[in-house]
């Protein structure tokens, strides 16, 4: 194989994760949609597109394990094959959570629509956060992606500001128990991805510098501990 078809191998793979991460992005909000509006065929469909996105991990893995055995690529494309097994692999992750999220809705014996502003808010936030991580893989853009990653801090604010109005209608009234649970569960897996997206944030910084946020963030936090 020649470096320039390497390269155009690499670029349809690229265009693949970005297919991905599409429909996990588009999962997330249809399973937030479904949960508030109590679509149980919509949610339905989410458990049935979420095998696409399994298979779309294992396509894309199997076509990088070929990419390396067929030419052994240098350091910084080898890094980039690398980073696209992780990334699809939380990219994975994300449509997992939608589906769960899918698997409430279909299991809730709940017969009532849902109001939560918040929930909006955090699959809105979700949705751009998970474009922006993909837009800084596409454009090996390291400020976009570091900011993608700081990012995480408002959904993790968002969910503890709907757990404690769970918990407060579940104290103001037990028949609020159950729709409240639900929620905070939903909640939770949106929380999760918001680590996940935040995550993919910091493994393009490593495809781009060869750092990690994580190792940056844990060099600083040993050199505060030895000054104090």
């Amino acid at each position: 194989m020649t470096r320039e078809a390497f390269y155009t191998k690499l670029e349809e793979i690229e265009e693949d994760v970005l297919k991905m991460g599409e429909l996990c992005a588009k999962a997330t909000t249809n399973a937030v949609k479904a949960f508030l509006d109590n679509d149980k065929e919509l949610a339905k469909k989410i458990r049935k597109e979420d095998d696409e996105i399994d298979k779309m991990e294992i396509d894309i893995e199997e076509k990088c394990i070929s990419l390396i055995a067929l030419q052994h690529p240098v350091a910084s494309d080898l890094r980039e094959i690398l980073t696209i097994i992780k990334i699809i692999s939380k990219l994975e992750k994300v449509g997992d959570n939608a589906s769960k999220i899918a698997k409430i809705v279909l299991k809730s014996e709940l017969n009532i629509k849902r109001e939560n502003e918040i929930l909006n808010i955090m699959v809105d936030y979700l949705e751009s956060m998970l474009r922006d991580a993909l837009i800084a893989f596409k454009t090996k853009n390291e400020a976009l992606a570091r900011e993608v990653y700081n990012r995480d801090k408002k959904i993790d604010k968002l969910y503890e500001q709907l757990y404690r109005e769970m918990i407060s209608y579940m104290i103001e009234n037990p028949k609020n128990i159950t729709m409240a649970t639900e929620t905070i569960f939903v909640a939770k897996y949106l929380e999760r991805n918001g680590n996940i997206i935040a995550s993919i944030g910091d493994r393009v910084v490593y495809m781009i510098t060869g750092e990690r946020i994580k190792e940056e963030e844990l060099e600083e936090k040993l050199e505060k501990d030895k000054n104090n």
